[in-house]
């Protein structure tokens, strides 16, 4: 039987795992980057979240599974590609790390090392990838920047991630949303954003510090009149926005909403 026959079987079975559920998982994680949406994101995706966040997958296996979706395999397969289907693979292996941190905040299990294994790898992978498609005809989501913005979305709520940690989470997303090559049109900004709330909610800086990082977006803008210039522009406007809208409904950060309102020639 095929893997998205055996899939298609376990979804319409509300998800129950069989006796071989980790072979299953090993099996999934050779096709996590399939071209076919359905069995990609319908069936592989939707299982490993029911799975790993059910408690169906042991400790010891999600750590197997973790050590197998860093490598260069799967979070960097081919990476430096663009417009190909390599994306994929990438995109939906860092997309198993939020589930692997999620099931880590509930029962802790991951060791110190595995911790800076996923923060070292994720910067890395996020600096390299250079394929920004969110929606691909025929073939689904991409989504390479929102995927990876939800991985330090769970990064930033470990405690074991210390400042100077979520710093380099800002700095990540600073330079992810200056992009040049493309206009996010997926709300890549808002899955960014969402990542920039949980550094905020550690409550390890001030809000000067908040405001300097803010403005510091400036520094990175291309001044000339180009297409990327223009890209750049759009993008920075529509996170400042999302972010400025998001801290307003939280009602907190009053400084930071203010700093974002006078920089409303970007919003």
């Amino acid at each position: 039987m095929s893997l998205k026959k055996k899939l298609l079987s376990i979804k319409s079975n509300d998800f129950e795992a069989p006796p071989n559920a980790f072979e299953l998982a090993l099996e999934m994680t050779s096709s996590i980057g399939s071209p076919d949406p359905q069995l990609r994101d319908e069936l592989i995706y939707s299982v490993f979240s029911k799975w790993i966040l059910d408690g169906v997958l042991s400790p010891k296996e999600m750590s197997k599974l973790l050590t197998i979706i860093l490598n260069d395999q799967h979070l960097f397969y081919r990476i430096g590609e663009t417009g190909t289907d390599s994306v994929f693979t990438r995109s939906f292996s860092v997309l198993l790390i939020p589930l692997i941190l999620i099931a880590h905040k509930n029962n802790p299990f991951l060791k110190g090392e595995e911790i800076l294994q996923i923060k070292e790898n994720l910067f890395k992978y996020i600096a390299q990838e250079i394929d920004l498609r969110g929606y691909v005809d025929g073939k689904g989501w991409a989504h390479a920047t929102a995927h990876a913005a939800d991985a330090l979305d769970d990064l930033a709520q470990c405690l074991e991630i210390e400042k100077a940690d979520l710093q380099k989470i800002l700095d990540v997303v600073r330079v992810k949303i200056t992009v040049t090559q493309t206009t996010y049109l997926h709300e890549e900004d808002e899955r960014m954003v969402t990542a920039v709330l949980s550094v905020l909610n550690r409550e390890v800086f001030t809000s000067d510090e908040i405001d300097l990082w803010i403005k510091s977006f400036f520094d990175q803008l291309d001044d000339d009149f180009s297409i990327g210039s223009y890209a750049q522009k759009i993008n920075v406007k529509n996170f400042f926005r999302s972010l400025y809208y998001r801290l307003h409904e939280q009602g907190k950060y009053p400084t930071i909403i203010q700093t974002l309102f006078n920089l409303s020639k970007y919003s």
